[in-house]
């Protein structure tokens, strides 16, 4: 028997023991003395005094003892031999018919001791009938702990939990959400970007976006695995779980030098085949385990060829070019917006604060196209050696810039001795 039905059957005993205990003193008294029980006040007096005291002592009358002749049966007088009887009913008996009523038993104690069986016959009946069920738990669970089911963050679609479980929201990026997800098939972890809504307008950015990207493969590039567009539009990607964002800054200037080296060389590759980034940001860099960085969300990309339109781009302010800003007067973005703004990133690493800093939008935008920001020796004096370098980067006209992020990418080389370092 399972303990906790050991313990209801001890108390369910208990309780019969106490009821037992209870009712017994009533049982067995229920009506008293069987000679009294409906004896009226004067039947008591009466069954009190000597049999002899009944006659009053009136005029003519013995008041001494009964002698044999008045005592005995009549000869006359039937009587009737009673099995077992050995005496004959003195004066002052009690009808047999008032003995009978008076050892019956309470109705109470009847109804009481009917009760009382009738719950051990029901508790008996209950200890030893089959267990309970135990109630059904939340989480359904498959035969191997990784296949645990876990429900469906908000956003990705229905469609796709056939292919991926162990779903869980990054953040948004571009136009879309991303997603890290296992891959049913060969349990690999990798991210998938989801349109942040299915209108016409945001389908064709999307779509171009993953174009551009799809054919992007360089170490400094975060690589894409698949692009679909059935069931719903999506891509899948490499997954990493930090940022640049995420690193506490400012950096050693070594660590520092060596990511923006890296991407350098994932922008200038991106260059080679026509694409400009326009969103550096460290946001857009995810770190692998050595601290490798890798561009990613290229929804405002675009060709070099696409860029002197004259099309809106949207920007990040804190990191933005002069020319996002103000087109009119320093021109369209190109492939300087890109080394602008790996500039205002390599100036964060270095310092742990933004070239451009400024509480009010309208502050910082002003700040962007007319303030020069202090060199980074200011800050710190070891960092004088890439003064030049950074505040290159940061010219208010493109013209004063490098021309190219290979060139930038030779400078950092040169700076600090790695050639090759940032190259595929």
């Amino acid at each position: 028997m399972p303990p906790d039905r050991v313990g209801r059957a001890a108390v369910l005993l208990l309780v019969a023991a106490l009821l037992l205990a209870a009712i017994a003193p009533i049982v067995s008294g229920a009506g008293g003395p069987p000679e009294h029980a409906n004896a009226s006040p004067q039947g008591i007096e009466s069954a009190g005094k000597n049999p002899d005291e009944d006659k009053d002592g009136g005029p003519g009358q013995n008041k001494g003892k009964a002698t044999p002749e008045e005592t005995a049966t009549p000869e006359n007088t039937p009587t009737v031999a009673t099995p077992g009887a050995t005496a004959t009913p003195t004066a002052g008996a009690v009808p047999e018919e008032n003995n009978a009523t008076d050892t019956d038993p309470s109705p109470w104690a009847i109804l009481v001791l009917a009760l009382l069986a009738g719950a051990v016959v029901f508790g008996a009946r209950y200890l030893t009938g089959p267990p309970r069920k135990e109630a059904e738990p939340a989480a359904t669970i498959l035969a191997d702990a990784y296949q645990t089911v876990l429900s469906r963050p908000a956003g990705f679609p229905p469609e796709l939990a056939e292919r991926y479980d162990r779903i869980v929201f990054v953040g948004r990026g571009g136009l879309g959400q991303v997603f890290s997800a296992v891959r049913r098939d060969d349990r690999r972890t990798v991210a998938v970007k989801i349109p942040a809504a299915y209108d016409e307008a945001t389908g064709k950015t999307f779509m171009k976006e993953m174009r551009f990207w799809e054919d992007l493969a360089h170490p400094n590039i975060v690589a894409v695995h698949s692009v679909n567009i059935l069931p719903v539009p999506f891509v899948e990607m490499e997954f990493l779980p930090r940022t640049l964002e995420d690193l506490e800054k400012p950096l050693p200037v070594e660590t520092g030098a060596r990511i923006a080296a890296g991407i350098a060389a994932g922008i200038a590759y991106a260059h080679e085949k026509g694409v400009i980034h326009r969103d550096i940001k460290p946001r857009n860099i995810l770190l692998d385990d050595d601290l490798t960085p890798k561009i990613t969300d290229w929804g405002m990309s675009t060709t070099v060829a696409a860029s002197r339109d004259t099309t809106i781009a949207g920007f990040t302010l804190a990191y933005a070019a002069p020319e996002q800003i103000a087109p009119e007067r320093f021109g369209r973005a190109d492939g300087r917006t890109d080394i602008y703004q790996l500039g205002a990133v390599f100036y964060e690493l270095v310092t742990g604060k933004p070239p451009n800093a400024c509480e009010s939008l309208a502050g910082l935008a002003e700040a962007v196209l007319h303030e020069q920001p202090a060199p980074p020796s200011e800050i710190d004096p070891n960092l004088a050696g890439l003064d030049p370098i950074i505040l290159r980067c940061l010219a208010k006209d493109p013209a004063d810039r490098y021309q190219s992020a290979a060139e930038l990418l030779e400078a950092i080389e040169a700076l600090t001795g790695d050639a090759g370092a940032g190259r595929p």
